[in-house]
């Protein structure tokens, strides 16, 4: 044994976003002069550094190094004890290495954050939402979750109530929300709501506000066309019977000669001809233009459609807007379950097309107004709103705007026009990327364009 080493205190306690230290000593016991490489070991070697991290020795010299934790105020720095170790490594005689262990005490940090996901929400029976909950400290959270109703007017209600959220980790819990009654007539009727997060420990809950946005099943022009129907088949019977021919006779009787002419010799009478005014009647039913209003335009085209987009490789991924955020540089993911209404239909894009120079844009039908582009300087593809002029024009900048070539099969490759590379589906849920075009065929860059799953 060349080496004594020793570790003062060899326990410490340290808060998250603090410095803590100890000391180690080491001792020369050989006889040779030695170098002492110091290396920290364990859970806790990112947020622990030793000074000086080599100490040069004499025979029976001793040497003292100080060693610093400064553990993050994130999640990464887990509440409780932990062990760590540093590594003494003599240079001369490696075989003699060794680790000096101790402990270090993490205190406890508490950090929430919640989203409605969306903020509105649209149905004129019932609709979906939900609550992201994200736990930032470094211990587990148990929240639970509460409508708050509108009155009469809406019911709220969480599915589950509670959850608890490790270190580090993201919950989701779901909204159900119902009308208090439906709307038959009337437009959009605007309801407001809150949902209440309170963290057990915590008096003061956190409120989410959001809007339920409810259509008439009836919407106002059916009630005008509906209208003009009415008012169109009552002027047409108006017409039908003040168009029914009159008939009349100038013959008339002569006195005393009424007993010669038989009862059933009447009918053969020629009648005289019907005077010219009132055949003019007979004429009016032909003209109906009031049932013309009931053409409402459906015959004309609606402009573009949702549809998905999904990969080739593994069964098919579906490309998403992450969480359905609807905030600037929320990442463009892939994910391999088809989850409809759940985040506020981010799987579903409408395609604008620009035959002017044959290039497309891909909005996000979770975040109207916002488009799937490449993020500045990277070729990682990101949701950010676009200029409403720019949309409805195509003149939005390259990195906003693709092309769609096809690859056979019903395939088609989406590449970016600021980079020439092809849309690649990275088989997770963290970010898709653009990547080098390959020649042949490619799961990960073959895309199917379709309007449903």
């Amino acid at each position: 044994m060349s080496m004594w080493t020793s570790l003062e205190p060899a326990a410490i306690t340290v808060d998250p976003g603090s410095v803590a230290r100890v000391r180690l000593r080491v001792r020369n016991t050989g006889d040779t002069v030695e170098e002492y490489r110091l290396r920290p070991a364990g859970a806790v070697a990112g947020w622990t550094r030793v000074e000086p991290d080599v100490l040069r020795l004499y025979p029976g010299a001793e040497g003292t190094a100080e060693v610093e934790f400064a553990p993050p105020r994130t999640s990464d720095a887990v509440a409780g004890p932990t062990p760590f170790g540093i590594r003494v490594e003599p240079a001369e005689h490696p075989e003699i290495r060794d680790v000096v262990e101790g402990q270090v005490t993490v205190g406890p940090f508490s950090e929430l954050r919640c989203e409605l996901v969306p903020l509105s929400v649209r149905g004129r029976w019932r609709a979906k939402a939900s609550v992201a909950v994200d736990n930032l400290g470094n211990q587990p959270l148990t929240v639970s979750l509460s409508g708050r109703e509108n009155g009469d007017a809406l019911t709220v209600e969480p599915e589950p109530t509670s959850v608890q959220v490790a270190p580090g980790r993201a919950a989701f819990v779901g909204l159900n929300i119902r009308p208090g009654a439906v709307s038959w007539v009337g437009g959009l009727n605007k309801h407001p709501f809150t949902v209440s997060v309170q963290r057990a420990g915590v008096p003061e809950p956190t409120e989410l506000r959001g809007t339920y946005l409810q259509p008439s099943v009836l919407p106002r022009w059916a009630m005008a066309v509906l209208s003009l129907l009415v008012v169109a088949a009552l002027a047409f019977v108006a017409l039908w019977f003040r168009a029914v021919p009159k008939v009349s006779t100038s013959a008339r009787e002569k006195p005393g000669q009424s007993q010669k002419l038989p009862e059933k010799e009447k009918p053969s009478e020629p009648a005289p001809s019907k005077p010219p005014e009132e055949e003019k009647p007979e004429e009016k039913p032909e003209e109906q233009p009031p049932e013309e209003p009931a053409d409402d335009g459906a015959g004309e085209p609606e402009g573009p459609t949702e549809q998905t987009i999904r990969s080739n490789a593994n069964g098919g991924w579906y490309l998403q807007a992450n969480g359905g955020s609807q905030v600037d540089g929320t990442q463009i993911g892939q994910s391999p379950e088809w989850t409809g209404d759940q985040f506020g239909r981010n799987q579903w894009w409408t395609i604008h097309h620009y035959p002017e120079d044959n290039t497309v844009a891909l909005e996000s039908a979770s975040s109207p107004g916002s488009v799937a582009q490449l993020k500045e300087n990277t070729n990682q593809v990101e949701l950010w709103a676009a200029d409403p002029e720019q949309l409805t024009s195509g003149k939005l900048p390259p990195q906003q705007k693709w092309r769609l070539m096809d690859a056979g099969d019903g395939r088609t490759r989406i590449v970016n026009m600021r980079n020439n590379e092809c849309l690649t589906d990275l088989q997770n849920d963290k970010g898709a990327l653009s990547w080098k075009c390959t020649d042949g065929p490619d799961p990960r860059q073959d895309w199917k364009i379709a309007e449903g799953q």
